[in-house]
């Protein structure tokens, strides 16, 4: 549906433009000040951590992006919140703006008393007429149901989380949703963990965030080997893809919304968690492990349980647990972990085909990568080679974290 819409910016005050919606008026103000954020976020049941104004503030540190949020006003008194950044410094016919960018987890839509059908009509209506070269929003998984008709007017590429909903209890939970099997493994390496010494700590400091870094570092360092890479080019690439300024900035800014998880053998980070807490609602958002320490520990799973227990036991309604990037392997620890598979999409509104051509490209570089692992590990080996099809593009969560691709 056309919408006409007239702009006027007001001096020393964010911009403001108006619309009709079927014949009622929408104002529509950006960016979207904090305070009347935090107002719809506290009356939408469905907020995630990735959908509070803070998370906002950190999307928009480092100065790489900048916030072009959209809040509309709508005849009936309701307001939406578009979580939306632009990257800096580009025209407006040459930006790309995402909700969020990659790396910074999902967003659209948040909603006075919750996200309606007919609110995503609007704003998708809205960002089809936008004079931007790209607009991509990646939604919540449990908003796909309002978002769907969106994939008549977008571009939309297919996700997938894991997610492990709570009960009563933890134990509860344990018993509803894993088997008698995986219950004892996890008891079994709880036991060997804590005969090795193996320590596991939590919480939210700067010593905190410096220990999973280091685990992130040497995570690098491992994969790095694996395929050849020189070590100082593999850090460097580590750095740039993930700074070490980000982790800080997100527990700063967080606060208690934020909490790292660390263990530890012989006073060393082998393995971590970062996670993230708003409303009723969790999320593992990143997880390494140093890939040297002995893999009979099982750190992945073992600090997966921890956050779980704790997850549950706080009171929250579930854990997302994250995407597995298509690997079978990933997707089963995570299901033998109690998480249930949930199907959503990420739109990507466009005057250019950006969107599919690059996920051809990145799909090409994956599978040209993979080649080349696979002929010199067979090299090495002296056996017959072996090409993995997956795609691992995508970060997940929990075990054998951050496979995306270390992007230069």
């Amino acid at each position: 549906m056309t919408i006409p819409a007239s702009y006027r910016a007001l001096p020393g005050e964010p911009r403001v433009r108006e619309l009709r919606w079927y014949g009622h008026p929408v104002r529509v103000t950006m960016p979207v000040p904090a305070g009347v954020w935090q107002q719809v976020a506290d009356t939408d049941p469905a907020v995630m951590p990735f959908q509070q104004p803070a998370w906002r503030d950190c999307v928009c540190a480092s100065g790489e992006w900048r916030d072009t949020s959209r809040l509309y006003e709508l005849a009936d008194g309701r307001q939406l919140v578009l979580m939306m950044a632009r990257r800096s410094g580009t025209p407006s016919w040459l930006a790309r703006e995402a909700s969020w960018p990659a790396g910074w987890g999902s967003g659209g839509l948040l909603a006075t008393g919750g996200l309606r059908p007919e609110d995503v009509a609007l704003v998708g209506a809205d960002l089809a007429r936008s004079r931007v070269l790209s607009t991509t929003v990646r939604p919540a998984f449990d908003a796909a149901p309002a978002w769907s008709a969106m994939s008549q007017q977008a571009f939309t590429i297919p996700r997938a989380v894991h997610v492990a909903h709570f009960g009563s209890s933890f134990e509860d939970y344990l018993a509803r949703s894993l088997t008698a099997r995986a219950r004892s493994r996890i008891r079994a390496t709880q036991r060997n963990a804590e005969a090795a010494g193996v320590v596991v700590t939590s919480g939210n400091s700067a010593d905190l965030v410096q220990a999973l870094y280091d685990v992130y570092l040497r995570w690098a360092d491992w994969r790095a080997a694996q395929r050849n890479i020189p070590r100082h080019l593999a850090r460097w690439r580590a750095r740039r893809s993930e700074p070490l300024a980000k982790f800080t900035t997100v527990a700063s800014r967080l606060g208690p919304g934020c909490r790292i998880w660390i263990a530890w053998w012989h006073g060393q980070p082998v393995a971590a968690d970062i996670c993230l807490f708003a409303g009723q609602t969790a999320i593992g958002w990143r997880a390494f492990t140093d890939r040297t320490a002995p893999a009979r520990f099982r750190l992945a799973e073992l600090l997966a349980v921890e956050v779980l227990r704790y997850t549950c036991e706080s009171g929250y309604r579930y854990l997302e647990l994250g995407e597995s990037g298509g690997r079978k392997s990933l997707e089963h620890t995570k299901t033998r972990l109690g998480g249930q598979q949930h199907q959503f999409a990420e739109y990507c509104f466009e005057r250019l085909p950006l969107s599919a051509g690059r996920m051809a490209f990145q799909r090409r570089r994956g599978q040209l990568e993979d080649w080349i692992l696979a002929r010199r590990t067979s090299r090495a080996a002296g056996g017959p080679t072996h090409t993995d099809t997956g795609n691992p593009a995508l970060a997940v969560w929990p075990g054998q974290i951050l496979v995306n691709r270390l992007r230069p």
